[in-house]
C-alpha cells in the first residue's frame, strides 16, 4: 500500500512539471529560464521579457545582463535553477539533452519543450506554443500573418533564370553542413538557391573538401564565433570553386540563422536571396 501512495505521488509531479499553460487564463509565468538561446529570442520577439530570470552562457551580452546564467545548453546548471525557483523552464529538443530536462521535471519544476525545428511550420508552431503560454496568440498572429505575406511578396521577386547552388559551412574543423531534412534546407528553399547537400536525406553531415570542390558551389554562407578570418583563408586555395573565384564567401550572424524566430526567419531568407544576386 505504501509503495502504491509513492508512485501515486511521484505520478502526481510529473503531472505538474509539465503544466500545459495553454489551458489556464490569467496564471502566466513570471519567473522563467530558458536553457538556450532560440527560446530566448522567441520569448523576447513575443514581448516576454522581464519574466526571464535565467539564461545559458551562449546568450548575446546585452540579453545575459541582469540575469542568472545557469551553465550551458547540454550541462546547466541544476542546482542553480532550483535555487531560483522558476515557474517554468523552457527546453527545446533540438538544443537540450532528454535526461537534463527529466532531472529538473523530476525535481517538480514545472518543464515546457519545443520541438525540433527543420521547417518554417515547425518554427511557427514552437512559436504559437509559447504565446500560449504566456497569453500572447494575437500578438504570435499578427506577427506570423505579417511574415507570411513579406514570404509571398519575396517568392514572387525572386526570379532566377538558374537557381545558385548555395553551400552551408556550419562547421570549419571538421567540415559541417546541412542536409534535406534540416531548417537551412528550408532556408535554401524560400530564398530561391539550391543546397549543395539537398540531395542527401539527412540533417547534418560531415564532408570532405574535396566532395565540396566537385559540387563546385556559387555561394558558401559560414557561421562560427570568431571564425571570421579562418573561414575566409580555408577557401583561398580552391580558386576554381565559383564562389572562391567570384568573392560569394559569407559569414553570417549565428544568432540569426541558428536561434531563428518566425522574424529571423524572414531576414535570412531575404540575406541569402541577397547573397544569390549577380
Amino acid at each position: 500500500m505504501k509503495r502504491f501512495v509513492l508512485i501515486l505521488i511521484s505520478l502526481f509531479s510529473l503531472m505538474l512539471s509539465f503544466t500545459d499553460y495553454s489551458e489556464t487564463t490569467n496564471n502566466y509565468p513570471s519567473k522563467v529560464i530558458s536553457l538556450g538561446p532560440y527560446v530566448t529570442e522567441n520569448l523576447l520577439l513575443l514581448g516576454i521579457n522581464d519574466e526571464i530570470i535565467g539564461v545559458t552562457i551562449h546568450e548575446k551580452p546585452e540579453i545575459k545582463k541582469g540575469r542568472f546564467l545557469v551553465g550551458t545548453l547540454l550541462d546547466p546548471n541544476i542546482e542553480a535553477i532550483v535555487n531560483l525557483k522558476p515557474d517554468l523552464v523552457i527546453a527545446s529538443k533540438e538544443g537540450n539533452r532528454k535526461q537534463t530536462i527529466e532531472k529538473i521535471s523530476n525535481l517538480g519544476i514545472n518543464v515546457v519543450v519545443l520541438d525540433e525545428v527543420k521547417t518554417f511550420e515547425d518554427l511557427k508552431l514552437n512559436f504559437i506554443k509559447l504565446a500560449e503560454i504566456f497569453g500572447k496568440q494575437k500578438i504570435a498572429k499578427k506577427i506570423i500573418v505579417d511574415i507570411e505575406k513579406e514570404l509571398a511578396k519575396h517568392s514572387k521577386d525572386i526570379s532566377w533564370k538558374k537557381r545558385k547552388k548555395i553551400f552551408w559551412q556550419l562547421g570549419t574543423r571538421p567540415l559541417v553542413t546541412a542536409g534535406k531534412d534540416s531548417y537551412f534546407n528550408e532556408i535554401s528553399e524560400y530564398a530561391g538557391v539550391e543546397n549543395l547537400f539537398g540531395n542527401l536525406k539527412t540533417k547534418y553531415i560531415t564532408v570532405n573538401t574535396e566532395e565540396v570542390i566537385k559540387r563546385n558551389p556559387d555561394i558558401i554562407v559560414a557561421m562560427g564565433m570568431g571564425e571570421d578570418f579562418y573561414i575566409r583563408d580555408f577557401w583561398k586555395p580552391f580558386q576554381t570553386v565559383n564562389a572562391v573565384k567570384n568573392k560569394k564567401i559569407f559569414k553570417v550572424d549565428d544568432y540569426d540563422f541558428c536561434s531563428p524566430t518566425p522574424k529571423s526567419f524572414l531576414k535570412s531568407v531575404k540575406t541569402i536571396s541577397e547573397f544569390a544576386k549577380n
